[in-house]
């Protein structure tokens, strides 16, 4: 019989793929986090590096209880805390697995040293702002703890927040804890709220408010577009970082009086085309999941003038798939929207 354990892992803002530096780590003086500036379970969704079949990786709880649990198939709920924040995340489940013994753990880091990979991770950690130092210096033998194929592993996308009083948490610790099921995950429904609201904490925190990057074009572009757009459909009616069902944030909303709302993605890579492809299904995120139907357009900001191309394309999708997604250029000179949609 599979046992089911929940456990702990430390921070990441990076999905757990590398390293994100020191943002949200255990501030403990005493912790190993604290005390090199990255933990070895930031790669542990790393699923590039693969070996016959499986993906190996750093388990804190396996690292302690590795003969405990040396001979079972374990069924592993992960969750971590945000310490700068102090909020808790259920991040997903791993079925199947496997303690790694010593030996196998030395077989597989001499695989990562020849395919060049522990070389990726030492670049990774610097780049991190962490010292590499530790990881060159890591055992062999304990470098890998766990393993699992990954098709058995289920994530919650993005990571699911929960209260810090929910009885499904025995304790806090990084090791094996007893499973007591789901906690109640904290749940938002979409509701337009006037007003611009830029880095306002309004009660809710989203997993991706804890990895976004300033950027300051993506602001001055915010800020502009709020402005503009209140002139048209007036302060009551136009808001920024609308909370969506699924726990992320719109860029900005519209609300054309009765004829419905109006969805705005802003970005600011240097292509039209680039700007539309991660635009493109964020907004469908935003006004149709999981079965909903929100926004009766969908707008792309960006400050690149549109490509023949580019307005041709949005006009193929919309004619061929009913889609109302459209392009309206942000000019950075006069700080406004362009008058045209594309």
């Amino acid at each position: 019989m599979t046992e089911e354990k929940v456990v702990r892992i430390c921070w990441n803002t990076n999905s757990w793929r590398s390293p994100s530096g020191p943002e949200g780590k255990s501030k403990n003086k005493d912790s190993y986090e604290e005390i090199v500036g990255y933990g070895h379970e930031e790669w542990l969704f790393d699923l590039d590096k693969i070996v016959d079949g499986y993906h190996y990786s750093f388990l804190q709880a396996a690292n302690t209880g590795r003969n405990v649990h040396k001979d079972s198939d374990l069924k592993v709920y992960l969750y971590s805390i945000n310490s700068a924040t102090k909020t808790r995340w259920w991040i997903g489940s791993i079925d199947k697995l496997q303690i790694v013994p010593e030996l196998e753990s030395e077989r597989i880091y001499q695989i990562y040293k020849e395919q060049g990979w522990l070389d990726e991770m030492i670049d990774q950690v610097g780049q991190a702002g962490a010292s590499s130092e530790d990881l060159r210096k890591t055992d062999p033998k304990i470098l890998f703890t766990v393993k699992f194929r990954p098709s058995d592993l289920s994530l919650e996308e993005p990571p699911k927040e929960f209260s810090a009083s929910d009885d499904s948490l025995s304790a806090t610790y990084y090791n094996f804890q007893p499973y007591l099921g789901l906690p109640d995950f904290l749940t938002h429904t979409f509701n337009f709220v006037p007003g611009h609201n830029p880095g306002k904490d309004e009660g809710w925190r989203t997993y991706e408010d804890n990895s976004k990057k300033i950027d300051n074009i993506h602001n001055k572009i915010q800020n502009g577009a709020y402005l503009h757009l209140t002139k048209s459909y007036g302060n009551d009616n136009v808001g920024t970082e609308q909370l969506t069902t699924n726990g992320t944030k719109i860029d900005i909303v519209a609300r054309e009086s009765d004829k419905g709302l109006i969805f705005y993605e802003i970005k600011t890579s240097s292509t039209v085309l680039a700007c539309i492809r991660e635009a493109f299904s964020q907004l469908l995120e935003y006004s149709y999941y999981p079965d909903s139907n929100h926004a009766k357009k969908l707008v792309i900001v960006s400050p690149n003038k549109i490509t023949e191309e580019a307005s041709a394309y949005l006009n193929n999708i919309r004619e061929r798939f009913g889609i109302p997604i459209y392009y309206q250029a942000f000019d950075m000179g006069t700080n406004e929207l362009e008058t045209e949609l594309h």
